[in-house]
């Protein structure tokens, strides 16, 4: 099994690198399908149809069991069915959509090119709204993530809007976040501030590294309790990495064909700083996901400090680290997850939702700062 190890530890990291880069996403193989009469004969969303529900069955963490493959292909005939009448990319992906059965993934996902353009123009127009008419402490900033010090109420308020940086965005022009945080807790000592605040409200993830960093300055790393990852090997992942495929045959023949193979837990590899010892206050709205999700997963059950703001539409426990496609014959692209991921706390393993330990309406960015202040500022 050690050559198991070796490939899953080369692929750690992999596929968020190729998250948001879906014009480079793998276009599925069609090779099983080459003597399938259906396939050969269906029009253009027949034979995505058969291509989309073979990498879901071969790919997703939930459909890693037998019984629940064979009730995922007991949709292939009606969704044939509508698909050879079908004439529209946008509505074929809402065909594919009906089949993802009860995954409650949102980061297995797809679109088709007409709506992704016009997706990306959306949010960049809103994106430049927002720019012009911010005002206030808590409205969103143009940087990735900011800090200011408020030596009267003796907060320091840190913005953190992705989880990315010059590292992972492989962008020296970008800050680092490390360097921030070491710039930030030595003012934040300098000052004897006694207050974080982290703000991930407009976080919707990137890097779990970033959290991690943030996370070892505020609990000690050898008493941190972490996620448990689980990961499937498929042949979209070996499409990335070659090896995975002798990972995938290697770990099928020893008998887990219907089994996740989990990675062995690791401490972040970080040094060891100072902890923080004053009050920590996280703010999470419906919009933080992902890898700031977890940052707030951790936060609630290593019981790092308080989390004001909005219910999660993620839950603790949760499908990621997605590997985009391209389906050859619409061009429609998507991202599936890989990897299944098991908070500490196991009493609420199952819970749907991350709830706030105070409900706040964020859109009201002033009141919410003003309760902050109140709350959590020197008196």
């Amino acid at each position: 099994m050690k050559h198991i190890i070796t490939c899953v530890i080369a692929i750690l990291g992999f596929a968020m690198a190729h998250a948001q880069m879906l014009n480079q996403a793998k276009v599925l193989n069609d090779s099983t399908f080459r003597t399938d009469a259906t396939y050969q004969q269906g029009n253009k969303y027949v034979k995505d149809a058969l291509l989309f529900m073979e990498m879901l069955a071969d790919t997703h963490p939930f459909y890693v069991k037998k019984s629940r493959q064979a009730q995922l292909w007991e949709k292939k005939d009606a969704l044939l069915k509508k698909c050879a009448d079908c004439t529209s990319d946008s509505v074929f992906v809402t065909y594919l959509y009906d089949v993802l059965g009860p995954l409650h993934d949102k980061h297995t996902d797809l679109i088709d090119t007409t709506t992704l353009a016009l997706k990306q123009a959306q949010k960049q127009q809103k994106q430049a709204e927002a720019a012009t008419t911010a005002t206030g402490v808590m409205a969103k900033g143009k940087e990735l993530f900011a800090y200011r010090i408020f030596e009267e109420p003796s907060i320091c308020y840190l913005q953190f809007n992705q989880c990315a940086d010059a590292r992972t965005m492989r962008n020296p022009n970008l800050p680092r976040f490390d360097e921030m945080l070491n710039r930030m807790f030595h003012d934040m000592d300098s000052l004897k501030v006694a207050t974080l605040v982290v703000d991930a409200q407009y976080n919707n993830g990137g890097s779990s590294m970033l959290c991690d960093e943030l996370l070892v300055r505020l609990y000690p790393l050898d008493q941190l309790k972490t996620l448990s990852t689980s990961i499937r090997f498929s042949k979209l992942m070996a499409e990335y990495n070659p090896r995975i495929g002798v990972a995938k045959t290697s770990w099928e023949n020893d008998g887990h064909a219907e089994d996740l193979y989990a990675i062995p837990s690791q401490k972040p590899s970080i040094p060891n700083p100072p902890i923080f010892g004053g009050k920590v206050v996280f703010v999470q709205s419906a919009t933080t996901y992902s890898s700031a999700g977890i940052l707030m997963t951790l936060a609630r059950d290593n019981k790092v400090g308080e989390i004001i703001g909005e219910t999660s539409t993620f839950a603790p426990s949760h499908y990621g680290e997605i590997l985009p496609y391209r389906l050859p014959h619409t061009g429609v692209v998507g991202t599936i997850s890989c990897k299944y991921f098991s908070r500490p706390d196991v009493a609420h393993i199952d819970d749907a939702t991350l709830e706030p330990d105070v409900k706040l309406d964020l859109s009201d960015k002033e009141a919410t700062w003003q309760y902050i202040l109140t709350h959590y500022g020197k008196k």
